[in-house]
C-alpha cells in the first residue's frame, strides 16, 4: 500500500502523541529539527532521541553506584550501566566547549543550537584527557532552563563553572559515537583517545556549585573523594519538565 502525503503527516504526529511530551522538536532556523535529528541510520536516530528527552531527574532515579571513581575505573565499560537511568555526581570542571553542529542539531552553524559540553575530571591536577567525562548540556534543556531565568549558554556556562567544583545530575547515556576515542572502550589508545568512557551524563537537567569543596581543598591538599561532598546553596538547576506537570 502506498502512503500518501496526509497519512505521513499523521504518522509524524502520532509519533509525536507517544513521546508523550517527553521529547519536542526543536527550531532550527524556522525549521523543525525532530528528536531524532537529521540522523539517517536507525542506531543514530535512536541515539539522538535519547540524547533530546525532557524529563526530569528526581531523587529516586539516582543510581548512586554511579560516581566519578566509578566512572573513571577502567576496563571495557558497555555493560558496566543501565542506559537512561539518573546519576548525580561530583567533579571538577576542565573544559566547558561548544559541542558544534552535529546529527542532534540538524547541522545547525547556529552555537545556540549546539550542546555545552562540560568536560569533567576527578580535581584540578588531573589534566590528561583520557580521564574526563563528558556532561552534556542540550539546548532544549538549555531552552527549558531559560523559561527560569536561569542562562545555560555556553559563555554563561563557561563563566559561572569552568575550573570550579560542581554537582552534575542528568540521564546516563552510552555514546556509542565516541566509544572508539573513549579509553575503557577503544580497541587501541594513543593520541585519538580523548575521554576515560563514552558513557556521559545527557542531557545534563541540573548543575550545582561547590564552593565549600575549594574551601575544603585549601585547609586539607588532598584530592576530595566526590561521594563525601556536601553541596552547596549556590545552584542553577533546571525547572520542571513539561512531562512532570
Amino acid at each position: 500500500m502506498r502512503t500518501g502525503p496526509l497519512a505521513l503527516l499523521c504518522l509524524v504526529c502520532c509519533t509525536g502523541l507517544l513521546w508523550g511530551g517527553s521529547l519536542s522538536a526543536q527550531a532550527i532556523d524556522g525549521r523543525p529539527c525532530p528528536p531524532q535529528g537529521d540522523a539517517t541510520r536507525t542506531k543514530s536516530q535512536r541515539l539522538n532521541e535519547s540524547r533530546a528527552r525532557l524529563d526530569d531527574v528526581g531523587d529516586d532515579d539516582v543510581d548512586d553506584t554511579v560516581t566519578m571513581e566509578s566512572l573513571l575505573e577502567p576496563g571495557d565499560d558497555r555493560l558496566r550501566w543501565q542506559e537512561g537511568q539518573g546519576v548525580e555526581i561530583t567533579a571538577y570542571v576542565i573544559v566547558v566547549r561548544d559541542g558544534g553542529p552535529a546529527s542532534s542539531n540538524c547541522h545547525s552553524p547556529r552555537s545556540s543550537d549546539h550542546d555545552t559540553i562540560l568536560e569533567l575530571v576527578s580535581g584540578p591536577e588531573a589534566i590528561d584527557r583520557a580521564h574526563r567525562v563528558s556532561a552534556v548540556v542540550t539546548p532544549q534543556w538549555r531552552k527549558m532552563v531559560a523559561a527560569d531565568r536561569v542562562d545555560w549558554s555556553t559563555a554563561a556556562l563557561r563563566a559561572q563553572y569552568l575550573q570550579r567544583w560542581v554537582t552534575v545530575r542528568g540521564w546516563l547515556l552510552f555514546d556509542s559515537e565516541n566509544a572508539s576515542t573513549a579509553l575503557n572502550s577503544a580497541a587501541m589508545g594513543g593520541p585519538s583517545i580523548t575521554r576515560a568512557t563514552a558513557w556521559e551524563i545527557h542531557p545534563v537537567t541540573s548543575i550545582e556549585l561547590q564552593d565549600d569543596v575549594m574551601e575544603q581543598q585549601a585547609k586539607d591538599p588532598r584530592p576530595a573523594a566526590s561521594g563525601d561532598q556536601a553541596r552547596s546553596k549556590s545552584s542553577s538547576s533546571a525547572p520542571d519538565s513539561p512531562a512532570a506537570h
